[in-house]
């Protein structure tokens, strides 16, 4: 019975070194089915390397494979595995011996930043901050970090806000109630012609830390740009007692069509605005609070259809020089952050030009 017994297990065991054996050979055929190179270390290691032809297997010739044996050994030493197998996928393109013309070094600029390739060294600098990477590690300054494609906050020990900003919107009428002696159509507003600038820079402090929310208490100044531009080809005037908005006309008395038409104000603004930021989550902060400003001046814009000479008017055209109001942003992970002002004094002086209260809308750039 023993007998039977131990011939069984020998026979398994043949048949097991059979399988594995024909496995090898099988896989070696399979791999010299194409052009390929087969380097042998001792009975147990094979290194394989084919192509769909000759013409790809001689572009292995271009890849330092020193290099890349010897950084493979880096990763075998670092592993901390307790396995027989082990598999490393690895990119080959940064072993070529000679780079394209695309891996030359550069400096890019455009919407999304600066980009600067030195040897293999690189840099960006954008509105999360500056980020360096090279081949051994990669350093930043910004309050994001990567994961996936999803960018979280790394740092939040101050207000998502704080630092220089740039905001671009545009302008419409919060309010425009029917003033007697106006007409709503001679001072109607381009669309997309009015438009909202500012540039500021915002300071904070932290009024409450919560593991996954916070409160910070943002203060800001900057300087804003009313943009007007008019629907028709009307303009704005005053005297002593009131503003206009007559059509413009030639001499003979014929109206003239306008390429722009506008009004221009801008204001030197002070804010002061408590805002709520979140760790995780896809609304990264929300802000709302109250501003104030000061008019800087004004003046009217105006260029006829078919030329390029452009005419300016400095007149206060009855406008208040002091602006308040509220104002509220969002901000949404991975898209520009949100922002709208309403204005609760009205534009122009009492009785002296149509009773109107501005409001903004746009994106915060940085």
């Amino acid at each position: 019975m023993k007998t039977k017994l131990y011939f069984t297990l020998v026979l398994i065991l043949f048949l097991i070194n059979v399988n594995a054996y024909a496995s090898n050979r099988q896989l070696v055929r399979n791999a010299t089915e194409k052009d390929s190179i087969i380097v042998t270390f001792g009975n147990k290691t094979r290194l394989i390397i084919y192509g769909e032809d000759r013409k790809e297997l001689d572009k292995i010739m271009k890849y330092d494979l020193n290099t890349l044996l010897h950084d493979l050994k880096i990763r075998l030493d670092s592993t901390s595995a307790d396995t027989t197998y082990l598999r490393e996928e690895v990119d080959g393109n940064k072993y070529l011996r000679d780079k394209s013309d695309n891996e030359k070094d550069y400096v890019r600029i455009g919407l999304r930043g600066i980009h600067i390739k030195d040897g293999a060294t690189e840099v960006t600098i954008n509105a999360k901050g500056v980020e360096v990477k090279d081949e051994d590690s990669m350093s930043s300054d910004s309050t994001y970090e990567r994961k996936g494609k999803h960018f979280y906050k790394k740092s939040w020990n101050s207000s998502p806000r704080k630092g220089f900003n740039i905001a671009l919107g545009l302008n419409t009428y919060g309010t425009n109630e029917t003033t007697p002696g106006y007409v709503k159509s001679d001072y109607d507003l381009r669309p997309f012609g009015s438009r909202f600038v500012s540039l500021g820079y915002i300071a904070s402090t932290t009024v409450i830390r919560s593991k996954n929310a916070r409160l910070h208490l943002d203060f800001g100044v900057d300087f804003s740009w009313y943009n007007l531009m008019f629907d028709g080809n009307n303009t704005i005037t005053k005297d002593a007692s009131k503003v206009y908005f007559p059509l413009i006309t030639d001499d003979e008395g014929k109206e003239i069509s306008m390429k722009k038409s506008k009004l221009t104000v801008p204001y030197v603004n002070f804010s002061i605005m408590p805002t709520l930021s979140f760790s995780r989550s896809f609304v990264s902060y929300i802000s709302a609070g109250v501003y104030g400003g000061y008019r800087l001046g004004s003046y009217t814009k105006l260029r006829e259809e078919g030329s390029k000479d452009v005419d300016h008017v400095r007149q206060n055209f009855h406008i208040e020089n002091l602006r308040y109001g509220l104002g509220a942003e969002i901000g949404l992970r991975n898209f520009p952050d949100l922002f709208v002002s309403y204005d609760l004094n009205k534009l122009y002086e009492e009785n002296k030009g149509p009773s109107v209260r501005m409001l903004s809308f746009g994106i915060r750039l940085f």
